[in-house]
């Protein structure tokens, strides 16, 4: 594995371990061993989306296994993910799948 990649998965690992952390785009890429803005382009190059952005679809992405697996309230589930507001989880979440929580929630549970 080239050292390029290896880094990224190290930044990709940290990044699922650390889900429901408030962390920062300079911790990730102080785990994968490189400079912030070193880091930022080769990751960017190599997995296609910023790694901010990759930690926010990440983090879509395990809040809507939340919302269709557990019970638990919406609110609830966007702070364990680290969104603080309602309306900032609910508009990410709208772009990334096409449908408000409540509404993804009750089709995902039908």
């Amino acid at each position: 594995m080239s050292e390029q990649l290896g880094a990224i998965y190290s930044a990709t690992e940290y990044i699922e371990e650390c889900l429901q952390e408030e962390i920062t785009v300079a911790d990730i890429a102080a785990a994968a061993g490189y400079s912030l803005y070193h880091f930022i382009r080769v990751f960017n190059q190599t997995v296609l989306h910023t790694p901010y952005n990759y930690l926010i679809r990440r983090r879509l992405s395990q809040a809507a296994l939340a919302l269709v697996q557990t019970k638990r309230r919406i609110i609830d589930i966007a702070v364990d993910y680290c969104f603080n507001s309602p309306e900032v989880f609910s508009r990410a979440f709208l772009r990334m799948f096409g449908e408000q929580p409540s509404k993804y929630r009750s089709i995902g549970q039908a």
